[in-house]
């Protein structure tokens, strides 16, 4: 055995030498053996480090586990080297960010850490802890804009020459006026003698992470920039010769650490500085290789700072092979594995390879293929040795794994080295002491404290001698309680169904017992070829059974659907299975176009929308599946967008198909069936799953959903190719109570081809005058047999109800549907045609006539509306005057403008087969409502007493801090204010309002709001608010948010009552705003030119409690932060009959 003088000494003789055989030449610069960047064996991010005594400690962000949620931790080592890791006993909270740790007046330890937007503090005698809050009953000891310009985040202490301790903060400084707080400490270690801004104009892109150092007289403030998720984060600094709260110059030679050009070093930044003997180091975090999606598994590195004679920070070279100066004397055996052959039960691919396991690299390592079952991996030592202590460093170091290790002389018999099959601690190193001798080494990994955390291992080594360290364990933790292997959970077929049906349960033919409960009852269609499910967009179901353990954490799954979205919405939910909120506890998975979150949302930067958009209105076979890794998008087969990421899944006491987690977001569309599995499909099942479709070619056609009036081309309903159908001078119309087609000359190429086979079939029905009938052609041969309402009759009688001629087809009558089958149906067939028609005659009952609410009436000078009460939900309903139609549409109102109008309005009321209601006919309306109009002849400013046009108005009493400007002139109007927010008495919005009783209309148009000139997304908000006059916390706004990208926003809210929707559009919002009070319902829109309106999403509001109420209606603006916002109004008219 050889023994080394020091461990660390051999990494560099081997980088220096390379290492043989084992790696081969395929290996990239980061994945070679012995490299000491990164520093840590696992995820970990703003790391801050200090040097205390003869001990290094990182303080860090624990990464890779939803969003820095913990728990806190510090590592520490003797010979930056060789690193552990231990609990501390606080923070407990959800998140842990940022932390740092200083030595104050007192010569006590100072812990400071991050939440988001506040920091908090805690003082210890020891640099690990116990740690006691400096603040009681969970307080921050620094609130968000404590300073104005500066969000809280990353708060970093710094020390001065003569005592004196500053803390430096900030993030998300890139806003006008924004920058980086520095306050100088009292005593008492959290609260400050005074607090400065540095500007961003100063700190040029400051983005957050400040950290501020001292060098020959020279004050260094470094900072990163960019955005830390991707590879724009960087670091740049300022630098002072006169002080800690500057004067400060921006150096040329920005930025001086930066992502490398080959990617793999990527987004570095979030730095401290570490000083050894007149050499500075600085460490840093970047993203781990390969990437994780969306940047949240960061690793730890340290390179070496350089200056140039006049004090300049030099660019940073970011290395793999890190500073070996660092490392110190420490006398440790060799390690037996390194290098040496591993084999393993699986491995994900070649970035997670089994050699992996011993080059002694914390950026590479060794994760198996399935993360739901249990793993092995194995070293063959060349030759027995003797074993005394095994070093293992798990991927996830705050997580317990469950695991044996084994040894044998022949890699066939095996005996235990250390069972810890049962254990509930974590710890990094692990180190196992024990007595054998043996060629193999094999570890065995059961479970972990995640269910689906990834089976991976940094490093194993392997050494002869007891290593004088034991394990470092935390407390025990909760483990998951062991479950099942289940398979196919979940299971629903259309087809199990007769068309017509109207379910209100549904059963899983999926493993787990139980039903699926419609909160509104689903149809069963045939659509386009397929029997499906039909989801109305106001309907969905939901399992009589628990969503089981197998789907919490990061468990695997695969979600199977064929589904056709005949119009497509930005947010249309088909499953959701989780009871979280957000940091990937979230699991709902969508058919929507919004780009970001359409597809699948887990709770902000993780949601994912589709890389292109399947189209509308035909089927898919769509599948989302996960393997612990990576999650996927197929579309029809292929695979349409992938991502690596980690989940951490809260199950619900539920599946819910058809809409959200809250019951929201419902799809509208038809689904054939859905197969839901706790386990990954690979690519070729999810391939064979797509072509898996029916063989048989049939051609039908139905009338359900086609408006009214001239009809040239239709679609074919069958599964044959030929989707487009051409008809003769054919015309919609209402006929006995259903929508029937009159016409003649159907042409379709597989129409056609199927009726000159030798046999086919051919069903339809027809009205004759007087009733609906069904009829039924077998054709075999040139012998035919027709059924007319399932009984056999002459078959003259099809001939005067069809004809075949020029490859067209007539029918003399008008028809609901028509199907045409290329072979003879069975008579078991024949019967269930008839009995299922004439069930479903039976059971869907003429939709009543419909009921006006209010009255047809003008709103303003364009715009007629018309709503009629709501019978109940899966109607249509059809609005149609001399100029013009809705179509049929869900909504049971509609917006006409004065052009589409005649002397009267028709309304139609069909349910979901084509049934339709008696017609209601209403007169037009000659009276217009008074208009209300903003024309100032003189300008008017906040100052002046009495205010033109409105009734009053209401503003923050703090009119000079909040900066509230109120001005008008013409048609146009500005408000304007700093600081105000929702809910804040002292900073109220201000707001114009006249005060109204009964039904009214107002529109605005937007010509400006802050930010948009600039193309900057803020928190401003502009708009128009409807308030309750004896409760300010009633109120309706229909407003301008470009912040979050939400463009025009729908917001109501009271006591119990919150109801928002927004169009995602950002900065490209629609300019015209409109809210119109019909009753007790308000509804909000929007529009491009101020004639064509849009509703808002989520609208109309329903507020039943200002029935009666006088309300106040006006212009308001909100600025939502310290930045000073602006809303510049016109055009701003009010329509009331009182």
């Amino acid at each position: 055995m050889k023994i080394m003088y020091r461990y660390c000494l051999f990494v560099l003789a081997i980088i220096a030498l390379g290492i043989g055989p084992a790696y081969g030449q395929h290996l990239k610069p980061h994945q070679q053996p012995n490299v000491l960047n990164p520093i840590l064996p696992g995820y970990f991010a703003d790391p801050t480090i200090k040097k205390i005594g003869d001990t290094y400690y990182i303080y860090a962000t624990t990464d890779g586990n939803g969003w820095g949620a913990g728990p806190s931790q510090v590592w520490s080592s003797k010979d930056f080297c060789n690193w552990t890791i231990q609990p501390m006993n606080w923070p407990n909270t959800h998140w842990y960010w940022a932390p740092d740790v200083t030595q104050g007046y007192d010569g006590r330890y100072y812990l400071y850490y991050s939440q988001p937007v506040e920091i908090f503090g805690a003082v210890s005698e020891k640099p690990i802890g116990p740690w006691k809050p400096l603040v009681a009953d969970g307080k921050s000891i620094i609130q968000n804009y404590m300073i104005p310009g500066v969000i809280t985040l990353d708060g970093q202490t710094f020390k001065d020459d003569d005592g004196r301790i500053y803390m430096y903060w900030g993030t998300w400084g890139i806003y006008p006026g924004h920058g980086c707080a520095v306050g100088v400490l009292n005593k008492d270690m959290k609260s400050f003698e005074s607090i400065d801004l540095i500007p961003n104009t100063v700190a040029k892109d400051f983005f957050e992470a400040p950290y501020m150092f001292k060098r020959d007289g020279i004050y260094y403030l470094m900072y990163s920039s960019g955005y830390c998720e991707n590879d724009t984060y960087r670091v740049q600094y300022v630098m002072s010769k006169t002080g800690p709260l500057g004067p400060f110059e921006y150096p040329e030679g920005n930025p001086i650490l930066a992502t490398s050009e080959d990617g793999t070093v990527h987004g570095p930044g979030h730095h401290s500085i570490l000083k050894e003997h007149d050499r500075y180091f600085i460490v840093y975090h970047r993203h781990n290789n390969p990437h994780s999606g969306s940047g949240f598994h960061r690793q730890v590195a340290v390179d070496e700072l350089h200056f140039t004679a006049d004090g300049h920070i030099q660019k940073v070279v970011p290395t793999h092979q890190g500073v070996g100066d660092l490392l110190k004397l420490q006398r440790r055996d060799e390690d037996l594995a390194f290098g040496k052959i591993v084999t393993a039960s699986s491995y994900y691919n070649d970035d997670f390879r089994p050699s992996f396991l011993v080059d002694n690299n914390n950026g590479t390592l060794w994760r198996a293929k399935d993360n739901q079952k249990p793993a092995w991996i194995q070293v063959d030592l060349g030759k027995s040795e003797k074993i005394s202590t095994i070093s293992i460093q798990f991927e996830y170091p705050t997580y317990a794994y469950q695991y044996r290790i084994e040894t044998s002389l022949d890699g066939k018999s095996w005996q235990s080295f250390v069972d810890r099959s049962e254990n509930d601690r974590w710890a990094s190193p692990v180190m196992e002491h024990g007595n054998a001798h043996a060629r193999f080494v094999r570890l065995q990994l059961c479970r972990t404290q995640l269910n689906g955390l990834p089976l991976g291992v940094w490093n194993l080594r392997v050494y002869a001698k007891r290593v004088a360290q034991e394990t470092l364990w935390s407390s025990p933790q909760p483990m998951p309680k062991h479950h099942r292997e289940y398979g196919n959970i979940l299971r629903i077929e259309a087809n199990d169904y007769r068309e017509g049906e109207r379910l209100d349960r549904i059963a899983n033919k999926g493993l787990l017992p139980g039903d699926l409960i419609a909160t509104k009852p689903v149809v069963v269609k045939n659509y386009q070829g397929k029997k499906a499910f039909f989801f109305n967009g106001a309907t969905s179901l939901r399992s009589t059974f628990a969503v089981p353990p197998s789907f919490s954490g990061n468990g695997s799954f695969t979600i199977s659907m064929w589904v056709n979205n005949p119009d497509i919405s930005r947010f249309e939910q088909l499953v959701a299975w989780s009871a979280g909120n957000q940091d990937l506890s979230k699991a709902v998975f969508g058919f929507g176009s919004d780009p970001q979150r359409g597809a699948i949302i887990h709770g902000s930067w993780p949601d994912m929308g589709f890389s292109v958009i399947p189209s509308k209105d035909e089927w898919h076979h769509i599948v989302l599946s996960f393997d612990g890794y990576q999650e996927s998008i197929f579309i029809d087969g292929k695979m349409q967008r992938r991502e690596n990421r980690m989940l951490f899944v809260n199950p619900a006491d539920a599946f819910i198909l058809g809409a959200s987690d809250r019951l929201d977001d419902n799809f509208s569309g038809y689904i054939s069936n859905i197969e839901i599995y706790d386990y990954n499909w690979d690519e070729e099942t999810i391939k064979a799953a797509a072509l898996n479709v029916a063989k048989d070619s049939f051609f039908a056609l139905q009338t359900d959903d086609l408006n009214l009036g001239k009809v040239s081309k239709l679609r074919n309903q069958g599964t044959s190719v030929d989707t487009s159908v051409s008809i003769d001078g054919a015309q919609a119309l209402i006929l006995g109570g259903r929508i029937a087609l009159k016409g003649i000359g159907i042409d379709n190429g597989s129409l056609t081809e199927i009726l000159q086979k030798p046999a086919y079939s051919f069903v339809f029905d027809w009205y004759d005058g007087v009733n609906w009938q069904h009829g039924l052609l077998i054709s075999q041969c040139g012998k035919r047999t027709f059924y007319q309402n399932g009984t056999v009759v002459d078959k003259e009688i099809f001939d005067r109800l069809f004809s075949f001629a020029n490859k067209k087809v007539s029918l003399t009558y008008p028809f609901n549907f028509l199907q045409a089958y290329p072979d003879q149906l069975r008579d078991d067939q024949i019967k269930a045609k008839w009995q299922d028609w004439k069930e479903k005659m039976a059971a869907y009952a003429v939709p009543e006539t419909p009921e006006i609410l209010g009255s047809v009436r003008y709103i303003n000078a364009n715009n007629v509306f018309v709503q009629i009460k709501k019978q109940r939900d899966g109607l249509q309903y059809l609005f149609r005057s001399k100029g013009g139609h809705s179509g049929w549409i869900m909504q049971n109102h509609h917006l006409f403008n004065r052009t589409e109008l005649g002397n009267a309005i028709e309304i139609y009321v069909k349910d979901e087969f084509g049934n339709v209601g008696y017609t209601k006919t209403m007169h037009v309306p000659a009276q217009e409502p008074k208009c209300f109009s903003s024309m100032l002849t003189q300008k008017y400013t906040i100052e002046e007493n009495t205010i033109p046009f409105w009734d009053g108005y209401q503003a923050s009493l703090l009119i000079d801090s909040a900066q509230i400007a109120i001005a008008g002139l013409g048609e146009s109007w500005r408000i304007q204010s700093r600081y105000t927010k929702w809910g804040d008495v002292n900073f109220q919005p201000p707001f114009l309002f006249k005060e109204i009783t009964g039904d009214f209309t107002m529109e605005v148009h937007i010509k400006d709001v802050a930010g948009q000139r600039s193309k900057h997304r803020t928190s401003n908000e502009a708009g128009i608010m409807i308030q309750a006059v004896d409760s300010r916390e009633a109120y309706i706004t229909n407003n301008i948010l470009t912040g979050w990208n939400l463009g025009n926003l729908s917001r109501s809210t009271s006591q119990g009552i919150l109801q928002e929707g927004n169009t995602g559009t950002g900065l490209d919002f629609l300019p015209y705003l409109q809210v119109q009070k019909a009753g007790d319902y308000f509804f909000l829109r929007c529009s491009k030119d101020g004639l064509t309106w849009n509703d808002l999403p989520n609208t109309p509001f329903l507020r039943t409690d200002l029935r009666g109420k006088k309300l106040r209606v006006g212009l308001y603006q909100l600025a939502g932060s310290d930045q000073l916002g602006y809303g510049d109004f016109d055009h701003v008219k009010i329509w009331a009959d009182n």
